[in-house]
């Protein structure tokens, strides 16, 4: 319920933010009257030096400045500009989002509080920024900070960051986490053993000094190789029998 909860929040909260500077301050403030989906007309009107002047809303102390972008491209401006790689991230968007989305409900009673809200903000961030591509071929930015050099971000953004901090925080001292929970919901898919037991096979196989490839062979398929083993001795035995009489 908690995972629900955060990725509800951080969609409803993205959203939110994103509408009223896009409706309240570029359309009502700064007279905006055509298509959001129009990307060359949108950036055109940004453009101009009147508007550009008017766009941001400085905030107390000048840290951070709301300043609306629409942004094509991925973190860093990566294949901005470029339509083949606005769809390939699109699509990877969709494929990652899926995933997650997946994974948690399928796991969601093994994680962790700490694992439900990493889950929970990637699972928010993910489809805020999903719904942008889909609804509009881009992503509402509008998030500057005054005190570093930072690419303008969104809600979205930020939630992503967040988890990913507490992703790597939960990956160095947690023993499960995000990441042992997806792994072992993986491995029941493929039919593939468990860490549990993966682990006490390789235990089991130094103990016995035994090789990776000896440690994996079926125990019926030794048990054949003996039945085969002993089935040629006894024809073999039968043989030297009849040789003799």
């Amino acid at each position: 319920m908690l995972l629900f909860v955060i990725a509800i929040a951080v969609l409803a909260i993205d959203q939110i933010s994103k509408y009223w500077i896009m409706g309240a301050h570029v359309v009502g403030t700064l007279g905006y009257s055509g298509a959001w989906s129009d990307l060359s007309g949108l950036r055109a009107f940004l453009a101009d030096p009147t508007v550009a002047l008017k766009n941001a809303i400085p905030q107390d102390g000048k840290f951070i400045v709301l300043s609306f972008t629409p942004n094509d491209a991925a973190l860093w401006g990566i294949g901005n500009g470029n339509p083949w790689a606005v769809r390939l991230l699109l699509a990877l968007t969709a494929v990652f989002t899926f995933l997650i989305l997946f994974f948690s409900i399928r796991t969601r009673k093994k994680l962790t509080n700490l694992s439900k809200v990493i889950v929970g903000l990637l699972i928010g961030g993910s489809i805020g920024n999903l719904f942008d591509r889909i609804a509009f071929g881009y992503v509402r930015d509008m998030i500057c900070t005054k005190f570093i050099d930072f690419p303008i971000f969104n809600v979205a953004d930020s939630a992503i960051c967040i988890a990913i901090a507490l992703l790597i925080f939960e990956t160095l001292f947690r023993k499960v986490g995000v990441f042992e929970c997806f792994e072992d919901e993986i491995r029941y898919l493929f039919r593939k053993p468990s860490r549990e037991e993966a682990a006490a096979k390789t235990k089991e196989r130094k103990k016995n000094k035994l090789s990776r490839f000896e440690e994996w062979i079926p125990e019926n398929e030794t048990d054949d190789a003996e039945d085969t083993h002993d089935d040629g001795n006894d024809s073999a035995d039968r043989g030297n029998g009849s040789a003799e009489n």
